[in-house]
């Protein structure tokens, strides 16, 4: 989901993520504040990622502003919904057998390596794990 707003809820270039096992959203980061030209002219963009979303987009769109209010106060009233995507298979399926072992092997043949969440586990963190592992593995290679 997508907001405009007059003000970053946030000043720095970060990836919130919701550490408290409730309410819908499951991180929220702030585009423009990595680059101004990523939001409405004038406007801060917000994005929210939502898991296990309501079929209504008018619930959707209420749990999360009430979930936002509670993170960012009131001010939340006055950011403009700009749009909601529905990514459907957002993450790889990892239930049994897709991935075993879990962790493929870095090097796919002679001079080529690969890297991404998919390699580890589809997350943000599994694209971060995966390329320090390729990066490990670089390391030890040229040594």
């Amino acid at each position: 989901m997508y907001f405009s707003a007059d003000k970053p809820p946030v000043q720095e270039p970060i990836l919130i993520l919701n550490g408290e096992k409730s309410g819908l959203i499951n991180n929220l980061c702030v585009p423009s504040q990595v680059s101004a030209e990523y939001a409405p002219a004038g406007q801060s963009l917000i994005s929210v990622t939502v898991l296990d979303a309501p079929e209504n987009n008018y619930e959707l769109l209420r749990d999360v502003q009430i979930q936002l209010a509670e993170w960012f106060g009131s001010v939340v009233v006055h950011w403009k919904h700009l749009k909601t995507y529905r990514i459907p298979y957002a993450l790889p399926n990892f239930s049994t057998p897709a991935f075993n072992p879990p962790q493929q092997p870095v090097k796919l043949r002679d001079k080529i390596l690969v890297s991404g969440d998919y390699r580890v586990n589809g997350s943000i963190n599994g694209a971060m794990q995966s390329g320090r592992i390729t990066a490990e593995f670089i390391l030890h290679e040229i040594r």
